[in-house]
């Protein structure tokens, strides 16, 4: 079972950046309560009260101080969070991102040490279900319904692979704050809302069309190009080059040259004709690779594979 285990946490680690930590399904409305306080209105200047973020940011460091503190802190930012600035408000939504993945492992054993809670899931589960939208009330088993309120209420939810159930960080939870937070944060969010709601592969194989691929891919080229001092860029930067990868190389499961033949996929190739349309360094790079292909007959050839390498290797889809 542990090995099972890690096997699925490399395949996620490797696909899914938002496991490491990476837009939508219809959900319970805001889960986790949103019971957030307003800034008051009577406020001048910038509208915040500069006396009321010092106490509140205090309080957050006395916080974050503790350890095994993920409840008490979802309550403090869900208190707190409207009367602070964007620059405070985004600071208290990336811990509490960080205190998530923190806590992912502690939360995933819990779905291996439950004993019934992954043949519960499996009744429940059949293709293209939606497992968020599981009544915990409907679960008879009062361990596994614990379980299963604990992911929901903390911002996790329940991804599937290689036959197994196990929790992932639910960004649609960050949409109640979003709205306090700065533009770059705003954006990283509806980054990562993408991902958790459809992650863009499992098991090897490509599980969003290539269209979206290339549609999730501009937008991350976009949000490096705008936030370049964002605290978030690096990671949004990992996971362009993630989808870079995936649309240049294809999947083991989902690859861009038939193994059979070597010919370009038909849908693969539609998608790049609409994206090397586009008006972005990305766009270049992919048109120079697309003309490489479209040179040696839409083909997989040593040259091909040559300006595959060069392409992941120079980096010059970056912006």
């Amino acid at each position: 079972m542990i090995n099972r285990k890690l096997l699925i946490a490399a395949v996620l680690a490797m696909i899914v950046w938002i496991n490491a930590g990476c837009t939508n399904v219809d959900k319970p409305a805001a889960p986790g309560g949103t019971n957030i306080t307003e800034p008051d209105k009577g406020q001048k200047g910038s509208g915040f009260d500069e006396a009321k973020q010092e106490s509140i940011m205090k309080e957050y460091e006395t916080i974050i101080a503790k350890e095994n503190n993920i409840f008490e802190y979802i309550s403090f930012a869900e208190k707190n969070i409207g009367g602070l600035s964007p620059k405070n408000a985004s600071k208290l939504m990336i811990k509490l991102e960080e205190i998530q993945k923190e806590y992912l492992p502690k939360l995933e054993d819990k779905y291996y040490a439950a004993g019934n809670i992954q043949s519960t899931l499996g009744e429940l589960y059949k293709p293209e279900y939606d497992l968020s939208s599981i009544d915990t009330a409907d679960v008879k088993d009062e361990e596994v319904k614990k379980v299963l309120e604990e992911t929901i209420k903390l911002g996790y939810k329940i991804e599937t692979a290689e036959g197994m159930f196990f929790p992932i960080i639910d960004y649609n939870f960050y949409e109640k704050y979003s709205s306090y937070a700065a533009a770059d944060i705003k954006d990283y969010i509806t980054l990562m809302t993408a991902e958790s709601d459809k992650v863009p592969a499992k098991d090897a194989a490509l599980v969003i069309s290539w269209d979206e691929l290339f549609d999730r891919a501009f937008k991350q080229e976009k949000f490096l190009s705008q936030h370049k001092d964002s605290a978030k860029y690096e990671e949004v930067r990992d996971l362009y080059k993630k989808y870079v990868t995936f649309a240049v190389y294809g999947l083991n499961n989902t690859p861009l040259f038939a193994y059979e033949n070597k010919k370009m996929d038909a849908d693969a190739k539609a998608a790049y004709e609409k994206a090397i349309a586009q008006d972005s360094k990305l766009a270049q790079a992919l048109k120079g690779y697309y003309e490489a292909v479209e040179k040696d007959g839409f083909k997989l050839t040593d040259k091909v594979k040559k300006y595959q390498d060069d392409l992941i290797k120079n980096q010059k889809f970056l912006p």
